[in-house]
């Protein structure tokens, strides 16, 4: 069952590379709010074309407030083209860790999302609380 909506994220596409293996490598920067409270984010995730035309995802990103606490959040979803260049949709689920106190909870939470992203590398993501 889907809880509370614990992160929304604004992102932007900072670099696409081709690994030797044919994945492609995509790295973001962000910012929204997560629990409530502001924060930044760096995120690396690969994608691996399928034969019919979605995308399987894995990836990871730092979230960081400006008290410095620090939550590591690993996912992995699928994806499909919406339109022109790397527009895309996607769902999946998300694992949090952490050593920030006023984070703990995250630890023992799981994630599930969606995002939506443009031609121009611009990404919405939502993250709702799997309970």
């Amino acid at each position: 069952m889907l809880g509370d909506l614990i992160i929304e994220e604004k992102s932007k596409t900072l670099g696409v590379r081709v690994l030797p293996d044919g994945k492609i490598e995509q790295s973001s920067q962000g910012s929204g709010k997560m629990w409530g409270v502001e924060f930044n984010s760096v995120e690396t995730f690969v994608n691996t074309f399928r034969p019919d035309g979605t995308l399987w995802f894995e990836g990871q990103l730092i979230a960081t407030t400006k008290d410095g606490d620090a939550v590591m959040v690993k996912g992995s979803g699928i994806g499909w083209p919406t339109g022109p260049g790397w527009s895309s949709a996607g769902r999946g689920a998300l694992y949090f860790q952490t050593q920030s106190q006023k984070f703990a909870k995250a630890n023992k939470t799981v994630g599930v999302f969606e995002y939506e992203s443009d031609a121009q590398g611009n990404a919405n993501v939502k993250i709702w609380e799997w309970k």
